[in-house]
């Protein structure tokens, strides 16, 4: 499940960082995402600090579902978008004018395929996923501060 997988590709930093995407910044607290985003709900009560907001605009495309996690010291520190698949070309479009070519790469696990891109801007580290496995395709855009600035290799 593309959930899982998000879970594995957002991991947390400690420091905020005035990056992200436009409207939000890392450190945000949660009235401040839910200022931007709308109400967003608890994912699970174990898994405290992992929210989900449904039926949201990235501009002016629609996403399915975000989820993010909040740190209570130093508020948003990952977030995740999941999109319709009709909308990949053009959010891939919209990643690489933005950033520049990815890394890209394919994993092949049983039923299951994952194309992946990945871009270190400095400030962010942002995974693109589409996920094809047992007749099912979903497409995730997550992002995490970045915790390697490329020019220090």
């Amino acid at each position: 499940m593309i959930s899982l997988l998000a879970i594995v590709l957002i991991s947390l930093s400690g420091q905020p960082v005035s990056a992200c995407v436009e409207g939000l910044a890392w450190g945000m607290t949660l009235d401040q995402v839910h200022a931007h985003l709308g109400q967003a709900e608890p994912v699970e009560r174990e898994q405290s600090g992992r929210f989900e907001a449904q039926q949201v605009l990235l501009d002016q495309l629609p996403v399915s579902r975000v989820t993010f996690d909040l740190d209570p010291q130093n508020g948003l520190s990952s977030l995740a978008y999941e999109f319709a698949l009709d909308d990949m070309t053009e959010v891939l479009a919209g990643l690489r004018a933005r950033h520049g070519s990815p890394l890209s790469t394919s994993v092949e696990a049983g039923d299951r395929n994952d194309q992946i891109w990945v871009w270190n801007t400095g400030d962010d580290l942002i995974t693109a996923v589409k996920r094809n496995a047992a007749r099912q395709q979903q497409f995730l855009v997550s992002y995490r501060p970045s915790r390697l600035r490329p020019e220090t290799l």
